[in-house]
Order: structure tokens, then C-alpha cells, then sequence
């Protein structure tokens, strides 16, 4: 039986480069802070795959911080920039549509003492920009944003926000969660202060991540110790992930314009034959390549998930860390219940066949038609 592995948004398979990045670098056991050969050999390590990392993103190595991955990146820019800013106000600006990395740590803030706001989307996924405009105030200190929703693929208005933010809130910190967005889609870095990344999405190893800070831009930290990362994170660098990370990078980034051209036939192929199936669409019109959601006619999504996954087609009801609950995405949508109990995420790869898009919808056909 042929597999198919369609639920990259959860994680990706690890790169051959990646992989052999990763092994190279557990031959070489140094520790990057010691003096000796051994420990300067890892530490070269270390900085080159910054400097992957870097160049990829378009950014200098002295704004990548290695961490352990997108939620602790996350963690450390939302609590850091709240913090930094907290003379200026306590007003943070978020939506409703963000990871639960993003979620829990702005309710972590709010028992602090700030106050965030969640803007709505529109039923068809989107964030206006007009709407995230209206709710800047003069004390805003952070605004944060996913740059692609990890649930219906839907690209968020980073440089609208941005401008908006320059006239009402010019102090305040943009904080940008770039976890399904890195290597996807172009992301506009001049207009970000804070980018928080994870390898795993993009070929790298689980349990590495990075984030960018804009030149000239410091916190405090949120794991404190040995003053490893410059002082930024402590803790000793977990060197076969960063490699690893370092290398997914490089050959992401090498061939990213036809990967997603590639994941954009995929994406255009599947919404077509859905709806000739008569689902619904939950992804925007305009949305990132890699990611759609979808609802059939009837069911439940894990009825078609297990199902599917019987015949060697592994997808999703949603993100990987909501494990079965009812997605909070796609219930600020307002979507209709039946739809959301439906409701499917299909995600790729650059490496994705296209036989695996008409798999799918062939088998769904086939599990509709004897299931229901």
C-alpha cells in the first residue's frame, strides 16, 4: 500500500540534508562554550547554522536566538515585549484566530495586569486590516500576529498593521508568529520586530527553534543561566537540532520559489475537487499554498481521519495540539457546527506527489459513500 502523508502543518518529514547535519554534528560532542578544539569545532557548528538560518530569513546571524521551538519563541517575544513596554501601557492586540502558544501566553499576561484584545475574522477566514486598525489605542505596547493560520492557511495583513501601528502606537513591538509561515510564503521582515520560527515545519528536527529580533532591539530573557545565546536564552545549545535546522533552512530557502508553486498546484487541485464533491471550504480565496481545510457533507472528522488513515492517507481534523477539541478557529469563523465536527486540515510538502491530492479525494469519496 502507498502512503501518503498530507498533514505537514503538524510536522514535516526531517530533510536528507537535515538529517545528515544532525549526525555529523553528534560525531562532534563538544560543547559549544568550552575553549578546547573540541568545544571551538562546535561552536563553528553552532554559528554556521546560525548563519543558515539567517540567510535564509533574509536577516544577520546576530538576530537569530536558537531556542527549543516555536512556543518557546514565543513565549519569550510575548512576555518579553510586554514587559519592555509595560511603562507605555497594557494594551496588547492579538486575534482570535492564533495558536494556542499565543492564546495561553497572552492569558498568562492578562493575570498580570494587561489587557489583551482578540479581533475577529470574517467567515471566510481572513483578519481585515481595517478591523485590526481600529483596535490600536495609544497604549498598545504589543500587536501579535501569525503570519499564516496554521488551520485554514489564511495570511494575515503584517505590513497593513504595521503602518496603522506607525501612526497610532509608533512604540509599540510587532511580534510576528512565523511558524507556518517560514519558507511558505515571503514574510515582510522590515516591518517586524520580533519572528518566532520552528525547524520541525520545515524539515528540520522537533525541539529546535529560532527567533529573530530586529537590530538594536534587546529583552530580558525568559530562561536564565549560563548566558549562552548571547545572554538571550541559556541553556546548552542542542547542537544536532540546530544543525539540522540550519540545513532545512538553506535548502528550503534554496528552492523556495518552486516549492511553493508546487504546493500552490496542489492547494488549487484539491479546493477544485472538493468542491466538486460539494464540501465546503473553510481556506480563504488568497492563502498561503501549503494548507486547506475542508468540510464534507456530512460525518465527523475523525471518522474520515481514522478512516483514510486505514488506506495509508494521513491527514487532519485541525492543529496537532488541539488533540480532538473543537476548534477554536474555525468556531471564531462562525462557522456552522456540522462544519466545524467536519471539518478536515490537508496540508504539504514540496515534496508532495500530486497523485497524493487525487488519492485523497478519491478515498473520501469512497469512505463518504459507505460510511454515510
Amino acid at each position: 500500500m502507498t502512503e501518503y502523508y498530507l498533514d505537514n502543518a503538524a510536522t514535516t518529514a526531517v530533510l536528507p540534508q537535515a538529517k545528515a547535519a544532525a549526525l555529523e554534528a553528534m560525531e562532534g560532542y563538544g560543547n559549544p562554550g568550552s575553549l578546547h578544539a573540541l568545544g571551538r569545532q562546535a561552536r563553528k557548528v553552532l554559528e554556521a547554522s546560525r548563519n543558515q538560518v539567517a540567510k535564509s530569513l533574509g536577516c544577520g546571524p546576530g538576530e537569530i536566538v536558537f531556542t527549543s521551538g516555536g512556543s518557546e519563541s514565543i513565549n519569550t517575544a510575548l512576555f518579553g515585549a510586554a514587559r519592555k513596554n509595560r511603562h507605555l501601557g497594557r494594551h496588547i492586540l492579538s486575534t482570535q484566530i492564533e495558536h494556542d502558544a499565543t492564546r495561553n501566553t497572552l492569558k498568562a499576561l492578562e493575570i498580570q495586569g494587561f489587557y489583551p484584545q482578540l479581533v475577529s475574522p470574517e467567515k471566510d477566514g481572513r483578519v481585515e486590516a481595517g478591523k485590526l486598525a481600529a483596535a490600536l489605542r495609544p497604549d498598545t505596547v504589543v500587536v501579535s500576529l501569525m503570519a499564516v493560520c496554521n488551520e485554514t492557511g489564511a495570511i494575515l495583513p503584517i505590513r497593513e498593521i504595521r503602518r496603522a501601528m506607525e501612526e497610532v502606537c509608533p512604540k509599540a513591538l510587532l511580534h510576528v508568529d512565523g511558524v507556518q509561515g517560514f519558507c511558505k510564503i515571503a514574510l515582510p521582515l522590515a516591518d517586524i520586530d520580533l519572528l518566532s520560527l520552528s525547524a520541525h515545519k520545515i524539515g528540520g528536527l522537533k525541539g529546535c527553534g529560532a527567533l529573530y529580533l530586529r537590530p538594536g532591539l534587546t529583552l530580558a530573557p525568559l530562561i536564565y543561566g549560563g548566558g549562552q545565546e548571547n545572554g538571550f536564552r541559556a541553556g546548552t545549545e542542542a547542537l544536532p537540532q540546530i544543525a539540522a535546522f540550519g540545513a532545512a533552512a538553506e535548502e528550503r530557502s534554496r528552492r523556495f520559489a518552486a516549492g511553493a508553486a508546487h504546493m500552490a498546484g496542489l492547494r488549487d487541485r484539491l479546493i477544485a475537487g472538493a468542491k466538486a464533491l460539494g464540501w465546503a471550504v473553510n481556506t480563504p480565496e488568497c492563502s498561503a499554498p501549503h494548507i486547506v481545510n475542508l468540510s464534507p457533507c456530512r460525518g465527523r472528522s475523525e471518522v474520515y481521519i481514522r478512516a483514510l488513515s486505514d488506506q495509508g492517507i494521513y491527514i487532519s481534523g485541525g492543529s496537532a495540539c488541539s488533540r480532538g477539541k473543537k476548534s477554536h478557529v474555525l468556531s471564531a469563523m462562525g462557522l456552522p457546527g456540522k462544519n466545524i465536527d467536519a471539518a478536515l486540515r490537508v496540508s504539504f510538502c514540496p515534496e508532495t506527489p500530486v497523485e497524493a491530492v487525487d488519492r485523497f479525494l478519491e478515498a473520501a469519496k469512497a469512505t463518504e459513500r459507505q460510511l454515510f
